[in-house]
C-alpha cells in the first residue's frame, strides 16, 4: 500500500469499519509492517487523548436556565452554514484519509461543546432582594432577578402549602403596571421562573410571595395571604 492508503486504512481500522476478509487482511498486513503499525497506534492515540476528558457535573443553575430557554425558545431561526463539497470529494472512496480526520473532528468538536457548557459562567443578577417574613422579620427566600425577564428563586425556610393551593410570586416594576406574576410553585424548592416581557428590573423594585388557590391568582393580582416580601438592591459584585 501507498503511505495514503496506509493512512486510510488505519483510519478505517481505528474507528472500527472494518470487518470479515478486509479485517483479517489488514490485521496481518500489520503484523509485518511497522510503518503501518505506527500509523495505528498514533491515531488511536490521538482518539484515546480525545475521550480522557473527565466529566463535570453542570451546575443545577445551568440546567435551571436551560430549562427555561426550551420553555420560552427564541422565535429567530438558527442560523445554517451549509459547506459545499466537490464532485471529486464526494465521489472519493470511503476509506480516504479525509473521513478519519473528518470523524476526529466531530468528536473533537462534541467534546468541546459539552466543556464549553459545562464551564460557561452563569450570568450576574441585575438586581436581589431578599424576602422577609412578615412576623419574624427574619429572611426566608432570596431572589435574583436578571435581565431576561426571570427570577432564580433560594428559599431559606419551607412554607407550608396546603393542597389545592400553590406559591405565587409576583413583582411591581411600577404603580402603572401594578403586581405582576412570575409564576407558581406547588411547594418549597429553588426554581428558575421566567415572567412576562417586563422592564428592567430597577433596585427598590418590590418581590413578593402569596399562597393563592391553584393554579394561581384568579384577578392576576394578588388575592391571598402575603408570606414574605422584599425590595431589590443591586449587588456588589
Amino acid at each position: 500500500m501507498t503511505r495514503e492508503g496506509k493512512q486510510a486504512a488505519a483510519g478505517d481500522y481505528v474507528l472500527g469499519t472494518m470487518n470479515g476478509p478486509e479485517l483479517r487482511a489488514f490485521e496481518q498486513e500489520l503484523a509485518s509492517d511497522p510503518e503501518l503499525a505506527h500509523l495505528v497506534a498514533d491515531l488511536s492515540d490521538r482518539m484515546l487523548s480525545l475521550d480522557n476528558v473527565s466529566e463535570t457535573e453542570a451546575p443545577a443553575a445551568l440546567w435551571a436556565r436551560i430549562e427555561a430557554a426550551l420553555d420560552n425558545p427564541a422565535t429567530d431561526e438558527p442560523q445554517t452554514t451549509v459547506v459545499p463539497i466537490s464532485k471529486k470529494t464526494s465521489q472519493q472512496a470511503p476509506g480516504t484519509p479525509w473521513m478519519a480526520l473528518a470523524a476526529c473532528a466531530v468528536v473533537a468538536l462534541g467534546f468541546g461543546y459539552i466543556l464549553g457548557a459545562t464551564t460557561l459562567a452563569p450570568p450576574e443578577p441585575r438586581v436581589i432582594a431578599v424576602l422577609l417574613d412578615e412576623t419574624s422579620a427574619s429572611p426566608a427566600v432570596i431572589v435574583e432577578a436578571f435581565g431576561d425577564d426571570s427570577v432564580h428563586l433560594v428559599p431559606l425556610e419551607t412554607f407550608e402549602v396546603p393542597q389545592g393551593q400553590v406559591l405565587e410570586v409576583w413583582t411591581l416594576p411600577d404603580a402603572e403596571t401594578g403586581p405582576v406574576s412570575l409564576g407558581t410553585l406547588d411547594e418549597t424548592r429553588e426554581a428558575m421562573l421566567t415572567g412576562p416581557d417586563l422592564p428592567e428590573p430597577q433596585p427598590g423594585q418590590l418581590y413578593e410571595i402569596t399562597l393563592e388557590q391553584a393554579p394561581g391568582s384568579p384577578t392576576g393580582r394578588p388575592t391571598g395571604p402575603i408570606l414574605v416580601k422584599g425590595f431589590a438592591r443591586n449587588p456588589v459584585l
